[in-house]
């Protein structure tokens, strides 16, 4: 009986030694409210602002083109930005539709966006994240990364910017059509 329970708390604190230490190495990395998002596989950065108040991540797109391929819906769009990486007026991005969603607007309309996937690398951290096209011209930043990318990922510190680790890949695996 005292072998069976010395060997029973043995066990426990062995257990407890390993999953201990396990949710230390899965903690959320903390960033600031602005930082680098890496879209991938091109290695483009650009600035995307981490909004907790928006459930769904935005990337801005221009001249939205619906079209069919393999029996589904594509969209092909321009993004203008890359001109650090050799994309003087930005690249085409064609992906398929994953959804189509209903946005509240500011002023209280809802506006039909598409939405796609992309791999985005924030932090050090790549991740398929879905996000919808829309026209962020208006708008400082041309990416916005919402809860549905943050939850359990990341903290958003709202007092710092580009403090997130920036060992995200830059070289380019494949290169997208210029414009």
């Amino acid at each position: 009986m005292i072998r069976c329970r010395s060997m029973k708390h043995g066990l426990l604190a062995i257990l407890l030694t390993i999953y201990g230490v396990l949710p230390l190495s899965a903690e959320p990395a903390r960033v600031g409210w602005l930082e680098g998002a890496y879209l991938q596989p091109w290695g483009v950065r650009v600035r995307a602002k981490l909004d907790t108040g928006a459930k769904t991540s935005a990337i801005h797109a221009e001249n939205i083109e619906t079209f069919e391929r393999n029996a589904g819906m594509w969209v092909r769009f321009l993004f203008p930005y890359g001109r650090r990486e050799g994309y003087p007026k930005g690249f085409t991005i064609e992906r398929p539709v994953v959804r189509e969603v209903r946005i509240k607007g500011d002023t209280g309309g809802t506006a039909a966006r598409y939405v796609i996937s992309l791999d985005v690398c924030v932090g050090g951290k790549t991740q398929t994240t879905e996000v919808s096209l829309s026209d962020r011209s208006h708008m400082n930043y041309p990416m916005i990364l919402g809860r549905e990318t943050l939850a359990g990922r990341f903290i958003v510190d709202a007092e710092q910017s580009f403090m997130a680790d920036r060992s995200c890949p830059r070289k380019l695996a494949k290169r997208p059509k210029k414009n």
